[in-house]
């Protein structure tokens, strides 16, 4: 049996797509391993968000041959849809595809490798997965053209998957994780394709009865109503973690991104998502460095995010992106380091004060996995904890904590 290596660079709605590759591909009778190791075949599933992650997405190339120089490489995803020839080198690579064709890849490994054919029943199901934390992916597709983005060229146009189909992938989720993430590549754009369609609170409605508790990965501005809202507070398994992207907290230069919506209108969503949820975590992404950022509208942002007071923000400088209407911007942004460091200690002050905020409370955790004599699990508002127990706890276990103090990048907790 011949083995393969699949490696995931990216998004959430990558890792799912690399799980249904890989569940093709043992369904051939392939032994299927996720991440970089020893193999016959490898598959890289390639990131383009940034160049930082074509070019990560290109090195696996060179790790991979130092590990099996007679290795099968394929490759696919974005980076290989936006650029394939930078991974056309040498025999090695058996094929380059994008998007459109990943999920036919395993039966193209199959016919490249018919010795593996039927090993196992057609019947045979299995789903990888290494994580307490499955992903359910229920839309695909960007119609914003945000003006420093390519996935909207890679991904396509905005296709929500049909609700039935959903419930069925649920069913299957809810058997292997305690947590249910629903994500997508613009997931506020769910229902938008369909006529009749109530949006992401017919995705919350399926979870009125599930063992599994569940979060959405990212979302809009548009999407936080109070008919949203007031649906969801409604669910006891919902988990009060909204991932709300903002990228500026400048009005300018989020018209200069083609952002839909001000500063202004982002602090009544967050001021609404607290009204329904007062402890709930709220965290963003922020683009530092934006072509067209001058230093009022750095002090801008700063200003802001301390207004907003997030839970935790993923930052990142500008990477200006080939094909992407910012690319001709005039580039005006400077020290954008220090910017970055300047965010970046106002997040860790903010995500320190959410923690000591939580410090005596009771929260649900599901146990993740093990780290220097700690067991990690996150809060349903995505805390970080840390606990020793004197007996062993098992993956996926479900437990209430209570929060003792701040540690590390989280808080140390004792089961209740």
């Amino acid at each position: 049996m011949k083995k393969i290596s699949l490696i995931t660079l990216g998004c959430k709605v990558n890792q799912v797509e690399s799980e249904q590759i890989a569940e093709k591909l043992e369904s051939y009778g392939f032994d299927v391993s996720m991440g970089l190791g020893v193999s016959d075949i490898y598959v890289i599933n390639t990131c383009a968000v940034t160049n930082e992650a074509e070019r990560k997405s290109r090195n696996y190339i060179a790790k991979i041959l130092k590990l099996n120089p007679s290795a099968k490489i394929y490759v696919c995803g974005c980076s290989s849809e936006n650029d394939p020839n930078k991974f056309k080198k040498g025999d090695y690579v058996v094929k380059v595809i994008g998007n459109k064709d990943k999920l036919s890849l395993a039966e193209t490994i199959k016919n490249d490798n018919l010795e593996s054919k039927n090993l196992l029943s057609s019947e045979y199901k299995s789903r990888v997965t290494n994580r307490t934390r499955a992903d359910l992916f229920v839309q695909n597709g960007c119609n914003n053209f945000c003006t420093y983005c390519i996935i909207p060229y890679l991904r396509g146009r905005e296709t929500s998957f049909p609700l039935n189909e959903i419930k069925a992938e649920l069913k299957i989720l809810e058997t292997l994780a305690n947590e249910i993430v629903v994500t997508g590549i613009n997931l506020s754009a769910y229902g938008k394709d369909i006529e009749g369609s109530d949006g992401l609170i017919e995705i919350a409605r399926l979870f009125k009865d599930s063992s599994a508790r569940f979060r959405f990965s990212s979302l809009e501005v548009n999407v936080i109503t109070e008919k949203f809202l007031s649906e969801l507070a409604e669910y006891n398994n919902f988990c009060d973690q909204f991932h709300l992207s903002l990228q500026s907290g400048s009005n300018n230069t989020l018209k200069a991104m083609n952002r839909h919506y001000t500063k202004e209108q982002y602090l009544e969503k967050v001021n609404l998502i607290r009204k329904f949820f007062p402890n709930a975590g709220i965290t963003t992404d922020i683009i530092v460095g934006f072509p067209t950022e001058t230093e009022d509208d750095a002090a801008e942002t700063l200003d802001f995010i301390k207004q907003v007071k997030f839970s935790d923000m993923h930052i990142f400088p500008y990477s200006k992106r080939n094909g992407t209407a910012a690319e001709k911007f005039k580039n005006v942004a400077k020290n954008v380091a220090q910017r970055v460091k300047d965010v970046s200690e106002v997040s860790r002050q903010m995500k320190a004060d959410f923690i000591n905020k939580n410090i005596g409370l009771t929260h649900e955790v599901i146990i993740e996995n093990q780290k220097e004599g700690y067991y990690l699990a996150h809060t349903k508002n995505f805390i970080l904890c840390y606990i020793k127990s004197k007996t062993e706890l098992l993956s996926n276990q479900k437990f209430n904590v209570r929060l003792v103090k701040s540690f590390a990048d989280g808080a140390i907790a004792e089961i209740i």
